[in-house]
């Protein structure tokens, strides 16, 4: 069998790898100028396959979740804002109610006032009658 020929070009491959080499350290240089932070640099690297030999992905995303892990939502300003307006108009809604009820109240009262000033003024008229028809009688027993 005749020898492969990458068998006889052991050079040539050598000179392949180098100019791989460079092309790597090269798209590695551009990922490094373009990502935000580590994360998204070695995420873009090890997508492109240019990532350098030892770096293990998946570590370094643990590691990063581990960091960057959801933490408990806290009380925020804006919820306080919120809440202030919430019982700004509740305040609002009962001090209004209870001026509707005081409208009401007085108006109940007004109403009863004047009910019982016709009650008096009835009272009043029926007394005057019964006077008169009582005087009447007098006279009329008086006269005979």
């Amino acid at each position: 069998m005749p020898p492969k020929v990458t068998d006889t070009r052991t050079a040539q491959n050598e000179a392949l790898v180098k100019v791989e080499e460079r092309t790597a350290a090269g798209a590695r240089k551009i990922v490094a100028s373009l990502a935000e932070d580590f994360h998204d640099c070695v995420t873009l690297m090890c997508m492109l396959g240019v990532e350098p030999e030892g770096l293990d992905y998946q570590r370094v995303h643990a590691e990063w979740l581990a960091e960057n892990a959801p933490k408990p939502a806290k009380r925020t300003r804006k919820s306080t804002k919120k809440t202030a307006k919430r019982a700004t108009k509740t305040t609002a809604k009962k001090t209004t109610a209870k001026k509707a009820a005081a409208k009401k109240t007085t108006a109940k009262k007004a109403t009863a006032k004047k009910t019982t000033a016709k009650k008096t003024a009835a009272k009043k008229a029926t007394a005057k009658k019964t006077a008169a028809t009582k005087a009447s009688a007098k006279k009329t027993a008086e006269e005979a």
